[in-house]
Order: structure tokens, then C-alpha cells, then sequence
């Protein structure tokens, strides 16, 4: 005879067994994950063809061949080109600066000070980034031959962080600024104007200008003649 009942021995058999409510919620995972690293797999292979070949010479053949996967399975990702190319940008940039368009409250809420020092942490990131740089110097090369790219680069990155700073500015009115899109251009401009000729053109081996400076007269010219600007309103 069995020492053990036959309720137990149930039991021990039960919580050896997965149970399928388990192995259906695994393989549902396994299928959510799989789409994500694929397409992680194809816009990782889209910027290597691009950094190293320029906007011609990266047709989807040539990412598929790279990516290891066939150009069916580019396409059930990426419409067109357009958008595969959305996706290195953003892969190049917002990525890399950590930065959340869905979820902007935390930055709208910073004093402007904090505010100022995030923009310019988050862009000393791509000014330090190898692979940005070639990026920027492709877009600056290429976008007369291939307006398309220009286009997408702006729309993508310029535009949306312009429209981030304006957003900040005018929801700030005790910054006094009369116009908050010049003023979010001023800021970003900067930034751009020291990565081109300090980082693109090697200005910094002739003379350096550091971002602490930059930024140190952006709060000067922001903050700081908030004051102005009100006494003289």
C-alpha cells in the first residue's frame, strides 16, 4: 500500500505541472517580444548601412541582407523608407537623450534654471556620440541631393524639440517673454552652432568654448532678464 493519501499525491503531481494559464501567458509574452527585437534588429542593421554608405545607397535590400531577415519582413515594420529611416533618427537621438514626448510633465514643472541645465545635459549626450555626429554630418552632406531626408530630420528632431521649448516658455509667463518660439530657436541654436563648429567642423583643436559657458549665459539671458523684461513692461 501508498504511505501517502491520494489527495496528496494529486497535489504533488499539481504543483509539478505548469499549470496552461501559465504556458498560455508565456507564449503570449514570447510573441509580444519577439516583433520588438525583430524590428530593433532591422533599424540596428538600417543605421550601420546608413552611417557607412549615406541615404542612396540604403535600400531595403541592402537592410535586409544586413539585418539577416528578408525585405517581406522590413515591410511588415516599416511602410516605406520614410519610415524606416523615422526610426534611425529617433534611434540616433530622442533614444539616445533619454527623452519621453509622451510624458513631458516632469520637464514642463522644472524652474527654468533646472530646465535650461536638462536641455543642455541631453544635447552634451549627442555632442559626445560618435554616432550622431556621423548622422548629422550625413544630413548636412546629403539633404540638397535628397530633400526627402533633410525633411525627415527636421520634422522628427527640430521641430519637435523646438515645439517642446516653446511649450515650456508659454507656460511660463513669469519669464516675461514676448516670443517664446524665438526665444526656444535662440536656445537650440546655440547648442547646434557649438556642436557644428566645435565637434563637425573641428573647431574645438583651434579654440574651445565649453557647454557649461553656453548654458551659464543662456540661464543669464533667460532668467535673469525675466527681471529686466518686467520692470520695463
Amino acid at each position: 500500500m501508498l504511505d501517502c493519501p491520494l489527495p496528496e499525491r494529486c497535489h504533488l503531481v499539481t504543483a509539478e505541472l505548469p499549470s496552461n494559464t501559465d504556458q498560455v501567458k508565456s507564449e503570449t509574452e514570447d510573441k509580444r517580444a519577439h516583433p520588438r527585437s525583430k524590428r530593433d534588429q532591422i533599424v540596428a542593421a538600417a543605421i550601420k548601412v546608413f552611417l557607412e554608405n549615406g541615404y542612396k545607397a540604403t535600400s531595403m535590400n541592402r537592410v535586409a541582407d544586413q539585418a539577416g531577415v528578408i525585405k517581406a519582413t522590413i515591410y511588415s515594420h516599416f511602410k516605406d523608407k520614410e519610415q524606416l529611416f523615422i526610426a534611425i533618427i529617433e534611434e540616433l537621438t530622442i533614444k539616445k537623450i533619454d527623452l519621453n514626448y509622451e510624458d513631458l510633465e516632469p520637464l514642463m514643472v522644472l524652474p527654468p534654471e533646472m530646465f535650461i541645465d536638462q536641455v543642455s545635459n541631453k544635447f552634451s549626450v549627442l555632442m559626445d556620440d560618435p554616432d550622431y555626429l556621423r548622422l548629422f554630418r550625413v544630413m548636412v552632406g546629403e539633404s540638397e541631393r535628397f530633400p526627402e531626408l533633410a525633411s525627415i530630420y527636421v520634422k522628427t528632431v527640430i521641430l519637435r524639440g523646438m515645439d517642446l521649448a516653446t511649450a515650456y516658455f508659454d507656460r511660463h509667463p513669469e519669464l516675461n517673454i514676448a516670443d517664446s518660439a524665438a526665444t526656444a530657436h535662440i536656445c537650440a541654436g546655440s547648442f547646434v552652432s557649438l556642436m557644428t563648429w566645435q565637434q563637425v567642423l573641428g573647431g574645438k583643436k583651434i579654440r574651445t568654448l565649453e557647454v557649461e559657458r553656453v548654458t551659464k549665459m543662456l540661464k543669464a539671458l533667460i532668467c535673469n532678464g525675466a527681471q529686466y523684461r518686467g520692470e520695463n513692461n
